[in-house]
């Protein structure tokens, strides 16, 4: 038994989430303890796209990343839903294996001087501090208290499975994969991920090189995938996917196939007693998106720009832990909403349980509907606000007044490195009040509008007083307020 350590934040598992948390809290000055130990498992190949570029940028990564040389991620090809088609981007995201992208990431949080342990957490007990009991490699037991705890542990879920989690999706999805040296793969297809769907699941295929691939398949649990038959498996799988088979066919299987878990789950609460899940430990998405590591570093950001307020203003840090709270929920809102978009086009194409189930499931995270009532894309298909988009756009002069109904009320926002609270609109016939729409911040925006009678002056004094915009921007945000009774305009076309 070794006495006991303490530190600001400790962090269970070093994936591109707890990594990335520990890096970023602990170049903000505080101590950070990460506790990891190495999967036994064989390493994951996940396709980043382009716009994890700008992401790796703000979080000061994009060196690191750069400077190892991962295969380019330049865009897919897919044959899904009976309809093939080729997306190229103008710049290259990373295809990467997950143990090398993952090394990238906890070498960064080393340099930031992040302290990590060798070890499995083994208890967690609520307190103040938090009490974290680990088991060490060489057999030993290390007792560490922190101030705030961040299950970034995975599927694995070392907070998020005490009472947190729920899988009732309605559907379960297994991933069958193995590696493939591929010299004969189409040359102008190599730094491109290859996707297709069939009756009763999909495959898809990341390059690691120019012939090295990783091809998996995603089918139903429950069939037989012990080590003796899943060989068997895959290669029946991969028959269904003919324009994958096609192209695996000068190609040879370098590994055995193995398996894992790659079904869909949420947590009822993602900030518990001082401790948050954080990434795959929150939430796990559809695959389909590959979106995954990209979805796990937004939320490490969040977490570690919630745990500097939580430790710098503690007076924050109830407002803080709930927009995080809030913020998780939504994500997998969205992401289901976008998946459940996809699996519906395959549900139309092969008429099969296998898709229509993952067409209808995903139900709603409580509350995250609501959330999400006005986001940019439901502002975007309101009928109401695109009227009076067009009625703003064609009216000459428009005097805009404060509706009775307006009122503003303070909302938690990030900003830089911390949580504050900021105006936002008490909007009429909307549940929660509403900051941003369009990248619009409508509080600002409904003070500058009152009294004034012609867009271009308001677009000028938001420009100055608030920040750039596009314009269509702002009028999406002044049609919105229109279109809800927030501000009354009066004019002779409308």
């Amino acid at each position: 038994m070794r006495g006991a350590d303490s530190c600001d934040v400790l962090v269970i598992g070093a994936g591109p989430a707890g990594s990335t948390a520990a890096q970023l809290l602990a170049s903000w000055g505080w101590s950070v303890t990460l506790v990891h130990r190495a999967a036994s498992h064989p390493p994951l190949a996940e396709s980043l796209p382009s716009s994890t570029r700008k992401l790796l940028h703000f979080l000061g990564l994009l060196h690191c990343v750069d400077a190892a040389g991962l295969h380019p991620n330049q865009g897919n090809i897919a044959e899904w839903a009976g309809a093939a088609r080729v997306t190229r981007t103008a710049d290259a995201g990373f295809h990467v294996s997950r143990d090398r992208f993952d090394g990238i990431l906890r070498d960064a949080a080393v340099a930031a001087r992040v302290r990590m342990v060798d070890a499995v957490v083994q208890r967690v007990e609520v307190g103040d501090p938090i009490r974290v009991t680990c088991a060490t490699r060489d057999g030993g037991v290390l007792t560490s208290h922190a101030r705030y705890v961040l299950d970034c542990s995975g599927r694995a879920g070392v907070i998020a499975r005490r009472g947190l989690r729920r899988t009732d999706a309605g559907y379960r999805t297994l991933a069958v994969m193995a590696e493939w040296h591929c010299a004969e793969w189409p040359a102008d297809e190599q730094t491109l991920t290859a996707i297709e769907s069939y009756g009763d699941g999909w495959a898809w295929s990341v390059p690691l090189s120019r012939t090295r691939r990783q091809c998996t398949v995603m089918i139903e649990p429950g069939r037989q995938t012990k080590a003796f038959a899943r060989q068997a498996i895959y290669d029946r799988e991969l028959t269904k996917a003919p324009g994958l088979r096609t192209r695996l066919a000068g190609a040879t299987q370098v590994s055995t196939p193995w398996a894992c878990d790659a079904s869909i789950y949420d947590a009822t609460r993602a900030a518990d007693q001082g401790m948050l899940l954080v990434g795959d430990a929150a939430s796990f998405i559809e695959p389909l998106s590959s979106a995954g590591v990209k979805k796990a570093l937004l939320s490490a950001w969040r977490a570690a720009v919630v745990i500097n307020t939580c430790l710098s203003n503690h007076a924050l840090a109830g407002a803080a832990t709930e927009l995080y709270a809030k913020r998780e929920r939504q994500v997998y809102a969205d992401c289901m909403r976008r998946a459940r978009a996809f699996f519906a086009e395959a549900a139309e194409a092969h008429d099969t349980p296998f898709w229509s189930v993952r067409a209808a499931g995903g139900a709603a995270v409580d509350g995250a509907e609501a959330e999400d009532e006005m986001s940019d894309e439901a502002t975007a298909r309101n009928a109401d606000v695109r009227l009076a988009f067009e009625q703003l756009r064609a009216a000459e002069h428009v005097r805009l007044r404060p509706a009775a109904a307006l009122r503003f009320e303070p909302v938690a926002s990030i900003e830089g490195r911390e949580v504050v609270m900021r105006d936002a609109l008490v909007v009429p016939g909307l549940s929660a009040p509403l900051q941003f729409v369009a990248g619009v911040n409508l509080a600002a925006l409904a003070r500058l509008a009152n009294g004034r009678d012609e867009v271009p002056a308001l677009f000028a004094a938001y420009r100055a007083q608030v920040g750039p915009v596009p314009l269509t921007g702002l009028l999406t945000g002044l049609s919105l307020l229109v279109a809800r009774h927030a501000l009354v305009a009066e004019a002779s076309t409308l």
